[in-house]
């Protein structure tokens, strides 16, 4: 998409595209409203950059097209306009000389592409820009974005082929239960893992001090736990060891998929109210993951010890193997593209932010966030005040974060979703009793306990040991409640979801994709949670 004079215009879902194609709110990914700016590169990111990834992997789609309304993403999923049966082959040619080097693809574009791009931004962030610089780097920085969402794609959607491990142990055993292929992918070590780990560690560092215990046994205030912590020598030493922590895993922030959000790395009491929680309770990572790699590696031996000798058990472990390594980039991705890439670009925006703040176009450097793209790069070219159009912008940001946001638009096709694409996405429709409802079966076992509703991460602190999560979606921010809920029930997504593959890692039972959790539930509801076999049972008596 060029930045012309029709560029808002393209960014937005108009009528004339629902009589295209069915557009569905994506919930999973990009359920919250998001900013002019951020929209401006992440429409164009997703359409065009998938329009070249799906053509590199031989895919039996198009494209993804996104749109724009009332602030929220709507995409389109666009079906192969060819012979579909001999694209299919194609694809599974083209994936079936990738599985092997999942891992390896992702490490190679990290250290050739992003990290350096990330380190000339971390430059321009920090050094005074010209007007001219700071409109290449914006331009530069446009076209980055088309490059990582095409190659996230590229790294990312070649392992939905490993649902043929499903399929595959189904016609092996004659069983209905092939998503337990799954158990046998728990406890691979990914970044949002080292992540929570490292905030663990520093906790248990932190315990052996009964200052600093003092000083997090209490609920933090509006000032946070910094504050108070900072008056110590103790803290002094814990906040320190904390910066070298979050240099490395603190780019990251609420929602990830936006500008907007200060990330951990600005701001440490994100980090130390996690580090308090993980003082309060009696918690060791380590012997959990440990655990964790040992049920694994025990079903993993049952499983293929009971399996018959034939020519497609030798399959199944050979892509089993590839799964097993691989089966972190899920996490890992997301830390290095869908985290990293708007937490280092948000600092280099906000350095922009200061030139027009200068040149008296807005009056705080946040404020370059509710201008479109089109709309920056004029006002660096001619500034103009524009204090009056940024507060009606603030105020329409705010209105659309408090909309319950239109499912579709369109009228819904009539074949069924592609089995890859409902492995992450969701999208079946929900079975409602009068006292359950059903979902995905992402995690197993059975929990019954007090339900919290969490619809922002203002409400983590709500949450309670034992707790019932309840949320539309999850992101790798908030895994830290993964260690303290007992179950977990989301409104979006499929069993290879971020909430589905988490709580698998947690041995925590999770209904996901349900659609209707955070309607039909509220606070302090007691409710079971099936699992197993996908059911929430609700309207019982504490």
């Amino acid at each position: 998409m060029a930045i012309t004079e029709t560029f808002r215009s393209d960014l937005m879902l108009h009528e004339e595209d629902i009589k295209q194609g069915f557009w569905v709110q994506d919930d999973v990914h990009l359920s919250h409203a998001l900013t002019p700016l951020f929209a401006s590169f992440m429409v164009p990111a997703v359409t065009e950059g998938t329009k070249v990834a799906f053509e590199n992997l031989k895919m039996p789609l198009s494209q993804f097209r996104y749109k724009l309304a009332d602030g929220r993403i709507y995409q389109y999923t666009v079906p192969y306009p060819g012979d579909l049966q001999e694209r299919l082959e194609e694809h599974k040619k083209t994936i079936g000389a990738i599985l092997p080097l999942l891992n390896q693809h992702l490490r190679n574009y990290v250290d050739q592409e992003f990290l350096p791009f990330y380190r000339s931004l971390d430059e321009d962030s920090k050094r005074a820009l010209t007007v001219g610089e700071a409109k290449e780097k914006l331009l530069g920085l446009f076209d980055f974005y088309r490059r990582a969402w095409q190659l996230h794609f590229e790294i990312i959607l070649p392992r939905t082929a490993f649902i043929a491990l499903e399929q595959m142990y189904g016609q092996l055993t004659g069983r209905a239960d092939s998503a337990v292929v799954y158990d046998m992918l728990a406890g691979v070590m990914n970044k949002s893992l080292e992540t929570d780990r490292e905030l663990w560690k520093l906790s248990d560092w932190a315990k052996q001090s009964p200052v600093l215990v003092a000083a997090f046994a209490e609920e933090a205030t509006e000032m946070g736990y910094k504050v108070r912590i900072e008056q110590t020598e103790e803290g002094l030493a814990l906040l320190k060891r904390l910066q070298d922590v979050l240099e490395i895993y603190g780019q990251r922030s609420t929602n990830s998929h936006e500008f907007n959000d200060e990330i951990w790395a600005e701001n440490p009491e994100y980090a130390l109210r996690i580090i308090a929680r993980y003082i309060k309770k009696d918690y060791d990572f380590d012997l959990e993951f440990a655990e964790t790699v040992r049920q694994r590696e025990a079903k993993a031996e049952e499983v293929i010890a009971g399996l018959p000798e034939m020519e497609l058990k030798q399959t199944f472990v050979m892509m089993y193997q590839w799964a097993l390594d691989s089966w972190g980039l899920d996490e890992d991705h997301h830390f290095y593209i869908d985290a990293m890439l708007p937490a280092k670009s948000r600092l280099f925006l906000l350095n922009v932010g200061r030139l027009l703040v200068d040149q008296g176009v807005m009056e705080d450097k946040g404020d370059i966030f509710f201008l479109y793209l089109d709309e920056l790069l004029a006002m660096l070219s001619n500034p103009t005040p524009l204090h009056a159009q940024i507060g009606q912008r603030k105020a329409e940001y705010e209105e659309n974060k408090l909309k319950q946001p239109t499912p579709f638009y369109g009228t819904p096709p009539e074949a069924p979703m592609d089995p890859a694409l409902e492995r992450i996405f969701g999208g079946k429709p929900p079975e409602i009793q009068e006292q359950t409802f059903t979902g995905y079966a992402a995690s197993q076992g059975s929990y019954t306990g007090t339900v919290k509703v969490v619809r922002v991460p203002e409400d983590f602190s709500k949450v309670q040991q034992g707790d019932v999560l309840v949320c539309k979606t999850t992101t790798p921010p908030w895994t830290v409640l993964f260690s303290i809920v007992g179950a977990i029930v989301t409104d979006a997504g499929g069993i290879l979801s971020h909430a589905g593959t988490v709580a698998r890692e947690y041995k925590l039972p999770a209904v996901v994709g349900s659609k209707v959790a955070t309607s039909l539930l509220k606070d302090d509801d007691i409710v079971t949670v099936d699992g197993t076999k996908g059911v929430v049972h609700f309207g019982q008596q504490s």
